[in-house]
């Protein structure tokens, strides 16, 4: 009698837990799970250029207790890049490259199909641009633009390097009131998806002031001692003189040209057909005369007696 009371209180007990186990760790749930996209045989000398992702969602169905101790920091959906072909690649994406086994149903896959864009992965050979920019003073020019090393090689999808000749650096922003010659390193302005090796440049900016030639009058100077009399054949003459054009714009630049003849003891008495000194500021030169020489006549007079 005791023995069969005992069996019934055991049977009991193990209906217990089995209706406990039916109630909560076999109850259904279904939820939305996210899974890292990592890709398997990557294309070899080719490019994705659009469409892929880096995770995919799935509405799971299962046992509340399996889905909730699943961990996908250690799951992933694998997607075979291997066979891909240039243009577009429709991939489906299946429940089954999630590997979550017969317990877990997968009702749903988020996105369902990716479409990849594949182009060619190529390397190419482009000058380099240097580019600037500022209203250069009307005064100065740009004389040479050079960048170190003047090619670099690219590398990035075919579809954009065959449309690409040349690389610009990004832009120098310079004072152009009074521009200076510039060195410094400047990043290329690269189009998107390309890389550059380097990617910067060593740039030099070379500018120089602009010349004017200009015929200018200015008065010529006999120097000699009061003793001594003379008369010159003309009392100014004209100089073809080129220099920076600021020079030639300042009020006043014709004072800082002077044309002169030293008569100091070097001259004789009478008519004598001589050349005369000019002196220009610096940056400047006289590349013609008119006369290119004049006549000075000398009469000395000697002291008189008291």
């Amino acid at each position: 009698m005791v023995n069969e009371r005992w069996k019934i209180a055991v049977l009991a007990l193990m209906m217990s837990i089995l209706t406990w186990y039916l109630v909560t760790g076999r109850d259904l749930v279904e939820t939305w799970v996210e899974f890292p996209l990592e890709i398997v045989n990557p294309p070899q000398g080719m490019i994705i250029r659009s469409g892929m992702i880096s995770k995919v969602s799935a509405r799971v169905r299962g046992p509340k207790g399996l889905i909730r101790n699943l961990d996908t920091k250690k799951m992933a959906y694998s997607l075979d890049t291997g066979q891909l072909v240039l243009g577009a690649n429709p991939i489906a994406i299946v429940a089954d490259k999630l590997g979550l086994g017969s317990a877990l149903e997968v009702i749903e896959m988020n996105p369902s199909t990716i479409n990849l864009d594949v182009d060619m992965y190529v390397k190419k050979k482009v000058s380099v641009i240097p580019t600037w920019k500022g209203k250069l003073d009307r005064d100065y020019t740009l004389t040479e633009k050079s960048s170190d090393p003047s090619e670099v090689t690219l590398r990035g999808p075919a579809s954009i390097l065959k449309k690409v000749a040349q690389v610009r650096t990004q832009t120098i922003m310079l004072d152009t009131d009074s521009p200076q010659n510039w060195r410094g390193d400047i990043p290329l302005n690269l189009p998107e998806e390309v890389e550059s090796n380097p990617g910067m440049v060593s740039v030099a900016l070379d500018f120089k002031v602009r010349s004017a030639k200009m015929w200018v009058k200015v008065p010529l100077y006999i120097l000699g001692p009061e003793e001594v009399e003379f008369t010159a054949s003309q009392n100014f003459v004209r100089l073809y003189v080129q220099g920076p054009k600021p020079f030639f714009r300042k009020s006043g630049f014709r004072n800082e040209i002077t044309a002169s003849i030293d008569i100091n003891g070097t001259i004789p008495n009478g008519k004598n057909i001589v050349p005369y000194d000019v002196s220009v500021p610096s940056g400047c030169i006289v590349s013609k005369k008119n006369p290119e020489e004049i006549t000075v006549t000398i009469s000395r007079q000697t002291p008189t007696d008291h």
